[in-house]
């Protein structure tokens, strides 16, 4: 009897060696992933809107002719620094200075008119007074009288409107600026706006003090623009430089682009003012701009590619209650209703993979602002936890409790370390 248990406690102890070795066996032969990895550091984030525009001035001004004419004088070329008041165009006149003599001369006639009713109306009145006037004399004194006093107010309007013809065909700039655009030629004839066709633009004075940026910035960035807001302003005749700017307006209507077609897209326009003086800027010059929408100072920060969505696990208590209420329904009941509470609790979540001890652990977290490298981590890890970074075909498919080992690149050398 001894003999036999002593047999059965060597069986015991070789089997347990067995196992030993086949475990050991089998994880020899797990796969290790290599990932890079980096420490959290706390560092400053600026989260940006990027947008693409022309400049324009912010004030400009197209010159156009109040009455139709020939031009007689251009004494200005495109680009020339005019001043307000500055003789910009000359008309041909001499159609509006006769028009104006000739409404100078019927109203001297409506004057003289006048003077003559008011002496007929005077002696009428007189004799009338006397009883030795007819009412209707007296009657038609005074008509006469009214009717002279119209036609001179009637001359006078025509005369003021001569006049102010006259001054139409001499062209001064409204402002200090620059003649931006230059339409038209000396001997050229121009035309006045109506209702279905606009008038002739001679030129454009624009006010070259204040420049602005116009941008379209798309719906889903919209939200995040205020006004008043720091931007750096890039002009593509200067790669060099950056200037600063300031969100001055932003629109209210959505500019829609491909409408119906699945290239369809929504922007909103918004102006961009440049604070600094840039000499030698021109309208119609293509900028970028880059709106600052928040900032955050030393925060946890991870590289984007570091935060990767997964499938929630469910509930092992939940797991629990659902196979015991199962054992007293049918197999067939049970799977149906596993499969639907499956299907409820499938659920991705936000988070990042943590080496730990040579082995990844998936973190949920809860992200902040982001820049166009690094995104804000509000919790759920802390700083100097070592986060999987790259790469992102291994992020794509990597999983909680897998065997890595960490490769960095630094300064053209590739350093290799098994775990943590």
């Amino acid at each position: 009897m001894k003999k036999k248990k002593k047999i059965l406690i060597i069986l015991g102890i070789v089997l347990v060696v067995i196992v030993v070795v086949v475990i050991n066996v089998l994880k020899s032969g797990e796969k290790t992933y290599t990932v890079q990895a980096e420490e959290v550091k706390k560092s400053d984030i600026t989260s940006l809107v990027t947008a693409n525009g022309k400049l324009s001035p912010r004030t400009d001004v197209k010159i156009s002719a109040y009455v139709p004419a020939r031009i007689d004088q251009l004494p200005v070329k495109e680009g020339d620094m005019v001043q307000k008041g500055q003789l910009l165009v000359q008309l041909d006149d001499t159609e509006y200075r006769a028009a104006t003599n000739q409404a100078k001369a019927q109203l001297n006639s409506a004057e003289a008119n006048l003077e003559q009713a008011q002496l007929v109306y005077d002696r009428q009145k007189g004799l009338f007074e006397k009883k030795l006037s007819s009412q209707e004399q007296y009657d038609l004194a005074a008509t006469e009288l009214k009717k002279a006093e119209a036609e001179h107010q009637q001359a006078q309007a025509n005369l003021d409107q001569s006049k102010y013809a006259l001054s139409k065909t001499t062209i001064t700039s409204p402002m200090d600026g620059m003649v931006t655009s230059l339409n038209a030629e000396v001997g050229e004839i121009v035309m006045i706006g109506t209702m279905n066709n606009p008038g002739t633009v001679i030129m454009t004075v624009s006010d070259m003090s204040e420049i602005e940026t116009e941008v379209d910035v798309d719906e889903t960035d919209i939200a995040e623009v205020k006004l008043e807001q720091e931007v750096k302003v890039k002009i593509d005749a200067f790669p060099d430089t950056t200037f600063k700017g300031k969100v001055s307006e932003i629109g209210h209507t959505a500019l829609i682009s491909g409408l119906g077609t699945q290239d369809q897209v929504t922007n909103f326009l918004v102006k961009v003012v440049l604070l600094d003086n840039v000499p030698n800027l021109r309208p119609g010059m293509s900028a970028s701009v880059d709106i600052t929408t928040q900032h955050r100072n030393d925060i946890l920060s991870v590289p984007i590619p570091a935060v990767v969505m997964r499938e929630e696990k469910s509930d092992s208590l939940k797991v629990k209650k659902g196979k015991t209420e199962g054992a007293m329904a049918s197999v067939d009941s049970v799977a149906s209703k596993d499969e639907k509470t499956k299907k409820k609790e499938k659920k991705e979540i936000e988070g990042v993979f943590i080496v730990d001890k040579g082995r990844v652990k998936f973190v949920k977290v809860q992200t902040g602002v982001a820049d166009q490298q690094n995104i804000e981590i509000v919790s759920g890890i802390k700083e100097k936890d070592m986060v999987v970074t790259g790469s992102y075909k291994i992020l794509r498919t990597l999983k909680d409790g897998e065997k890595v080992k960490i490769s960095k690149k630094i300064e053209g050398e590739t350093l290799k370390n098994e775990g943590m």
